[in-house]
């Protein structure tokens, strides 16, 4: 079976949650199809690099005329890139390489999938990775798009499409993680004479950063907090200032995902405090690692992290309860040994080889089953989860 994978960054892109399902995903199924991956032109991902993985690349939108199109058209720059890619496909040959080689083409967001899948004859398969705000664009794609079928990333991103958009999806996928690469005796990046609380993600209000940085200063004079990410790092910095904790706050910033392994084990406990996730899957990789996770207690979370049996999770936003978990966590190792265990046999169970066997086997029943004009699409009766 011939697969397709349509995003404008996943193929250069070091770490990012839809980007690195993407490339994970496209890498797995290479070992038993042939895949192909339309992004824009760059410096190539070692993993796609090492992998099976044919890359189609499509000029970057940049330069005087990208400059020029943000100044005057009331579209993010994303959307733009994304208009770009599309027109870019059409006027070259990517749409008639679909054509001829792909048999299902995989599309991530709802921008790629309005337009490429009105583009192409080969079936198309739309991944849903969190419904949290219900545009005129999502609205708008519901109603234009060409996919064959919706698969969402989790039961909770299933449930929201059904109350925010009104219909059914036809599939559940769950991300997974490389159990490989993910392990507990992957060497550490750091030495750390004291304990380290660790968190990986952007450092945005919405992933609760400040959130730990404030609940993290109880226990700072005897611990220490690393952050790996992207996003306002001054932000980081100076709310670590204002609570004096600035001397145990160390901020590394974008770290490439495949180095990600060392950073969690060196940690002595990994904190996702998110307000709203969709899977998470930092969560997921500290997890194979070993690594006791402390993460907020939120739909899409549950689904693969239970309190007090392979992680310890939180209400969100609540900085008390926070604090107490990460202060009861460092304080009982033997307790975070139970977690840590407990979680990689979670993540051995999610493995990205086992997910993209689910996805494939999937796409195989879809090729093919395209309903006629006029019968609706979507599904109304309950769907399979794996």
């Amino acid at each position: 079976m011939e697969f397709g994978f349509y995003h404008e960054a996943a193929g250069t892109r070091h770490a990012s949650g839809i980007a690195i399902y993407v490339q994970r995903m496209a890498a797995e199924l290479a070992d038993d199809h042939e895949v192909y991956l339309y992004t824009e032109a760059g410096e190539t991902t070692p993993l796609l690099r090492d992998s099976g993985v044919e890359l189609i690349e499509i000029p970057p939108f940049e330069g005087r005329l990208a400059d020029a199109a943000d100044r005057v058209v009331p579209l993010s720059r994303q959307n733009l890139s994304k208009i770009a890619m599309a027109a870019r496909s059409a006027w070259g040959d990517v749409v008639s390489h679909i054509d001829e080689h792909v048999d299902v083409l995989c599309t991530f967001q709802f921008m790629d999938d309005l337009l490429i899948s009105r583009l192409v004859d080969a079936e198309v398969v739309y991944l849903i990775h969190g419904v949290e705000n219900v545009g005129v664009g999502a609205k708008a794609r519901d109603r234009l798009t060409a996919a064959t079928a919706d698969v969402a990333n989790t039961a909770d991103t299933a449930r929201k499409v059904r109350e925010k958009l009104g219909y059914h999806v036809d599939h559940v996928v769950r991300p997974g993680v490389d159990v490989d690469l993910f392990r507990p005796d992957a060497p550490p990046a750091f030495d750390a004479e004291e304990r380290t609380v660790l968190f990986v993600g952007r450092f945005v209000d919405r992933k609760g950063v400040f959130d730990l940085v404030d609940a993290f200063a109880p226990h700072a004079d005897d611990a220490t907090l690393r952050l790996v990410g992207r996003g306002d790092a001054d932000a980081v910095h100076e709310a670590a200032r204002e609570r004096g904790i600035a001397e145990s706050v160390v901020v590394d910033g974008v770290v490439p995902h495949d180095d990600l392994p060392g950073y969690y084990t060196a940690a002595d406990v990994f904190c996702l405090p998110s307000h709203a996730e969709s899977f998470g899957m930092v969560n997921l990789e500290a997890m194979a690692c070993g690594t006791p996770v402390v993460s907020t207690d939120l739909p899409g979370i549950r689904e693969y992290a239970v309190d007090d049996d392979n992680a310890v999770l939180v209400r969100p936003e609540s900085r008390v309860e926070l604090s107490d978990a990460l202060g009861e966590l460092l304080e009982s190792p033997e307790r975070r040994t139970r977690l840590g265990e407990r979680g990689r046999q979670t993540a051995l169970s999610l493995s990205w080889g086992r997910q993209a066997t689910r996805l494939a086997d999937f796409c195989r029943e879809t090729v093919g089953q395209q309903p006629d004009a006029d019968t609706d699409r979507r599904p109304t009766g309950p769907l399979p989860v794996q």
